[in-house]
């Protein structure tokens, strides 16, 4: 785990900002719960609804730890949440106090994003598994991201760890990155 947590950072791509990424992410994210990325355990549906600009990872809702596989098309940057919250502002300010976290592509430690309450709008679609209506949903998020460039063509492992909020994430990708 990171001793120091990272600095916050307004911006942490030349195409989406704290609020773009986490619109999509937890669009993506809120899907129905028996084809969820974030609840699959075998890395099944981690294709699914994919945005243009990002291929998103998930953390995991389960306390112990999930091994997934997944495709990745090839030049797609990466956006994986380390820990991450869509709630309101005092949430978001307890959540990341003392989050932390790390994310190792091929045992290489990735450079994590700190970002504080952000309000953003998201599509929550029905059963998802957080309880939310299905529908636009105004929220603020936060979370520690690591954006990950373009891996090369082949096979890569990806772990994802972290803390915050009393919750533990521990994933593991095998990561298979094709031809576009």
């Amino acid at each position: 785990m990171a001793a120091q947590p990272p600095a916050t950072q307004k911006s942490t791509s030349d195409k989406l900002a704290p609020a773009d990424f986490q619109a999509r992410w937890w669009t993506w994210a809120s899907q129905p719960a028996n084809s969820n990325p974030v609840s699959d355990t075998s890395g099944r549906y981690c294709m699914r609804d994919q945005p243009v600009e990002v291929w998103l990872l998930a953390g995991s809702l389960s306390e112990s730890p999930v091994e997934r596989q997944c495709r990745v098309p090839a030049s797609k940057p990466l956006l994986a949440p380390v820990v991450n919250l869509a709630t309101d502002v005092a949430g978001c300010e307890t959540f990341m106090k003392n989050a932390q976290g790390e994310v190792l592509l091929d045992g290489s430690t990735q450079t994590l994003t700190r970002v504080s309450a952000t309000p953003f709008t998201y599509e929550a679609r029905a059963g998802n598994p957080y309880g939310t209506s299905a529908g636009r949903i105004n929220s603020v998020g936060c979370g520690l991201y690591a954006w990950i460039p373009a891996p090369a063509s082949g096979e890569h492992e990806l772990v994802i760890r972290g803390s915050a909020g009393g919750r533990e994430v521990d994933v593991k990708y095998k990561l298979i990155v094709g031809a576009d």
